[in-house]
């Protein structure tokens, strides 16, 4: 017992959570681009009643190759705990639970989530640095989409731009690009917008 509560104080996870009055923050980082949310606002809307869903074994390698945990802090997570992803240029990102994810694949148990739509993603936005006006920039980040989905089916994306900037991003992507992307403009985001002090995880 005195081993574990001795592991648990050594555990930096564990005493960054100590801190009292920031909020949990999830930072995506994408080349030059860095998206900040908010996690508690997460939590409180899926604490709405809807169902967790299972998620895929190979979904959660793919999630445990690009987000970092630390192997320190998975005996302190409750891996019954499902995870909340969110939906994020045409693709799912885990922004809670990561650690429970990585127990549940070394364990071989089932992992659940709760996902929030694109309407409840954005709202969880608190600040945002983007390449919003740049279709180059955008038309690579869709190619890669495609990659991580090599099927044939169609593929939605809400894409937060002007009209004009998309035409400009259909106008960079080949045919069957274009085929198996389905893109909306949803306006264009406030860049740096403010919102509450966050402390990133």
């Amino acid at each position: 017992m005195a081993g574990s509560k001795e592991k648990e104080e050594s555990c930096s996870i564990c005493e960054g959570r100590k801190i009292t009055g920031t909020t949990e923050a999830f930072v995506i980082r994408d080349g030059p681009d860095r998206h900040l949310f908010d996690v508690n606002k997460a939590k409180k809307l899926v604490a709405d009643g809807r169902p967790a869903i299972e998620l895929a074994p190979q979904a959660i390698l793919e999630i445990l190759k690009v987000n970092y945990y630390d192997p320190n802090h998975l005996e302190h997570v409750d891996p019954e705990k499902p995870g909340i992803l969110l939906q994020r240029f045409g693709g799912l990102v885990l922004i809670d639970g990561i650690h429970r994810a990585a127990r549940c694949q070394q364990e071989g148990r089932d992992f659940h989530v709760y996902v929030l739509n694109y309407k409840e993603s954005l709202a969880c936005l608190v600040r945002q640095d983007i390449a919003s006006n740049d279709p180059q920039a955008i038309a690579d980040k869709l190619r890669k989409v495609l990659e991580r989905d090599p099927g044939e089916g169609p593929l939605e994306a809400e894409i937060e731009c002007s009209p004009q900037v998309l035409q400009r991003i259909r106008a960079l992507l080949t045919h069957e690009e274009n085929k198996r992307l389905v893109l909306h403009a949803v306006g264009e985001p406030d860049k740096g917008r403010g919102g509450p002090r966050l402390e990133e995880k």
